[in-house]
């Protein structure tokens, strides 16, 4: 390797390990193989957790899609309802209306019987008076006629 000179004499160098440059050798190889090695799995976390991050936005954005839809039936649900109870409301307000336009029919009909009842007994009355009378000159006329 490399030679050293003393006194005229040239010698060829032996080659000295000692035990602190073992462990510093075995420590650098051991630092080079754990540095790999970390670098390595970093490199497949990385790659691992980006697969799940590209997984789990596909699924927000299949999930939000679905909850928009949800929102969605559910939106044209409540106007559907909406609508049911403007039918409703409009019908009760109809049907109030009849009630009250029924009621007061049925009011001026009472009345009317009433006055029709009064009408008819006055015409019982009338016709009383009237067969009194029709008798009374049938009477007369049998006893003119056996007079005669």
């Amino acid at each position: 390797m490399t030679e050293e000179k003393t006194m005229g004499i040239t010698r060829a160098r032996t080659m000295e390990w000692n035990l602190n440059t073992v462990i510093q050798l075995v420590t650098l190889v051991g630092m080079i193989i754990g540095g790999v090695t970390i670098w390595v799995d970093k490199s497949r976390d990385i790659e691992d957790l980006q697969t799940w991050r590209t997984g789990h936005e596909q699924y927000q954005k299949e999930r939000l899609a679905e909850v928009k839809a949800g929102e969605g039936r559910t939106e044209e649900r409540f106007r559907s309802l909406e609508a049911d109870g403007r039918k409703a409301t409009s019908m009760l307000e109809n049907l109030s209306y009849r009630v009250t336009v029924t009621e007061q029919t049925t009011t001026s009909t009472a009345t009317a019987i009433k006055e029709l009842q009064n009408l008819v007994s006055q015409q019982a009355g009338d016709i009383k008076v009237v067969r009194e009378i029709l008798q009374r000159i049938e009477a007369g006329q049998h006893s003119g006629i056996e007079r005669k």
